[in-house]
């Protein structure tokens, strides 16, 4: 090999040198930052956590919230989350376990059972103080006026005081309900596996009126500005008029497992594809869509401008004008319940960790 074959060699080795040499830089570059992009993101990973890890719901009151645990423990945290102990003496739990989250009459929490019950807690001492049976496992729970309505497997309302006397219940519905009852001034707005949404007088609980959507219903039902909406199992949201007309529906992806996010005239709803849309009430066109990291498994919360919705291990904040997404938090489980109260926004997740950031 002559000077010139030899030069041309150690020119070539050089070149090639530096070029690793920036790629390696390059690839350091852009490893540090996403490293920064996940440091900025990650929830931080202080806040409550049960004992052991339990699919979890929450509930907020003005001076406390309470977590619900699928496996049968009912916490009462203090609002900034600390990582202390309950305020209670010990937890209240029982082995039965339950099924959503818990509402709040008159100083009890009420929380439905697997074994056919509905329990009352007092919330200042974390005692059960009464309960009522019903004919299948209690599924859903809501309040107003000290009054209690809840639904059962055993495809009936059944509605009772404060006090855990019960006023009345409802007849068979045909199918089991899953998904707590919507009180309003019309009536109890209950919805079944067989895709039938019933409307019960608040008084004596017979049936008003009866809309079928022809898909099983697993999200609770909503009030709308105007209407009442509801989803279904074929991806289709429901407009119903108080009267119980089916006045217009919507078409997403997935299964619409979560109930649909209200405030004013901003209505969002989400299915098991990841798809999160914004739409208009008024005739259920669509605003703007846009497809999350996982699939919408609680009511989304709306809080100023901005959409928070869990999606798989995440928490995503998008822009309620645009549904551009602004802001991602990451966990360690699925995203189970979100909650905005008292100026902080709260996400439990499938691990029984809540964690809390301020609202915007």
């Amino acid at each position: 090999m002559d000077y010139r074959s030899r030069w041309q060699q150690k020119r070539r080795e050089r070149a090639t040198r530096q070029r690793l040499i920036v790629i390696a830089v390059c690839v350091l570059g852009l490893a540090a930052a996403v490293a920064s992009w996940h440091a900025r993101g990650r929830a931080v990973p202080s806040g409550y956590q049960f004992p052991t890890p339990d699919v979890c719901w929450l509930t907020a009151a003005p001076d406390y919230l309470l977590v619900c645990g699928r496996s049968g423990r009912l916490a009462r945290v203090a609002l900034g989350l600390p990582d202390a102990p309950s305020p209670w003496l010990r937890d209240f739990t029982h082995p039965a376990g339950f099924l959503g989250s818990a509402a709040i009459a008159d100083d009890v929490a009420l929380v439905g059972c697997t074994d056919v019950r509905l329990r009352a807690v007092d919330v200042l001492t974390g005692q059960q103080v009464w309960e009522i049976e019903a004919g299948g496992a209690v599924t859903g729970v809501s309040t107003v006026d000290a009054r209690v309505y809840f639904g059962s497997e055993d495809g009936r309302v059944y509605a009772a005081g404060a006090d855990g006397v019960l006023r009345w219940t409802s007849v068979d519905l045909g199918s089991k309900l899953v998904a707590a009852p919507l009180a309003t001034d019309g009536g109890i707005i209950v919805a079944t596996l067989a895709g039938t949404v019933h409307c019960l007088a608040v008084g004596d609980g017979r049936e008003l009126w009866q809309v079928s959507t022809g898909a099983p219903i697993y999200a609770a039902p909503r009030p709308g500005p105007s209407t009442i909406l509801v989803g279904d199992d074929a991806g289709r949201l429901h407009s119903l008029t108080p009267d119980g007309e089916e006045v217009l529906t919507h078409d997403l992806k997935g299964l619409i497992r979560a109930p649909v996010g209200v405030a004013g005239e901003v209505v969002v709803a989400g299915d098991s594809s990841g798809l999160l849309a914004r739409i208009n009430p008024s005739d259920m066109t669509e605003l703007w869509r846009t497809h999350l990291p996982g699939p919408v498994a609680a009511e989304p919360a709306i809080g100023g401008t901005m959409v928070w919705c869990g999606a798989g291990r995440s928490l995503v904040a998008v822009n309620a004008a645009t549904g551009r997404i602004v802001r991602r938090l990451w966990a360690e489980a699925e995203v189970t319940d979100v909650l905005i109260a008292f100026g902080h926004l709260y996400w439990a997740t499938a691990d029984g960790r809540v964690r809390m950031i301020d609202a915007p």
